[in-house]
């Protein structure tokens, strides 16, 4: 049992090396430009609505699931939810490869939109993909408090890729829109 402990322990040490390590895949830089799409146009201040909703609410709302009504992660719905993030992954990370020939806007403020909206998508990406690889460790864990803590996480991200999929879509509306009236070209 020791042994694996300390397998365990070089595994999940070679990931953070991995994932932390090299500048080249570091994300911070995403989810931080990810905060400037929740400021408030008028002010040009971090939007506490937009962050309630889209981080607090969403960990609030996973806690609840995962604590108050112990609804875990099994099996069957890790295998679900690795099926439904790998496919929005792949939808979003098209989507995100088209939406990059419109950021050449004359218009400052479609620019900014698609800049924004670009941005939001690739945060929903790296969190499908956290969401999926995350779902597919859940199905190998059988410690209870590793696996509520697991369920707490992916709920979480969930309902945060909910709210940036929501995000997008509208945005995706507003370009659509200015681009058809004539207003984005």
């Amino acid at each position: 049992m020791q042994c694996e402990h300390i397998w365990l322990v070089l595994t999940f040490l070679i990931i953070f090396i991995m994932l932390f390590g090299n500048r080249k895949v570091r994300i911070f830089a995403v989810f931080a430009m990810q905060f400037q799409v929740f400021k408030n146009a008028r002010n040009n201040k971090v939007s506490p609505w937009d962050i309630g909703c889209f981080l607090f609410m969403p960990v609030v709302l996973a806690a609840i699931i995962t604590y108050k009504f112990q609804i875990t992660i099994d099996d069957t719905l890790a295998q679900v939810f690795t099926t439904i993030f790998s496919l929005a992954f792949t939808v979003l990370f098209g989507f995100a490869a088209i939406l990059v020939g419109k950021i050449d806007s004359k218009h400052n403020i479609e620019k900014q939109v698609v800049g924004e909206t670009f941005v939001s998508i690739v945060s929903a990406t790296l969190l499908c993909l956290i969401s999926t690889i995350l779902s597919i460790v859940t199905i190998k864990v059988d410690n209870s408090i590793i696996l509520s803590l697991l369920s707490f996480i992916i709920y979480s991200i969930s309902f945060m890729i909910v709210m940036l999929v929501l995000l997008i879509t509208k945005r995706t509306f507003i370009i659509y829109c200015n681009a058809t009236n004539g207003n984005g070209q």
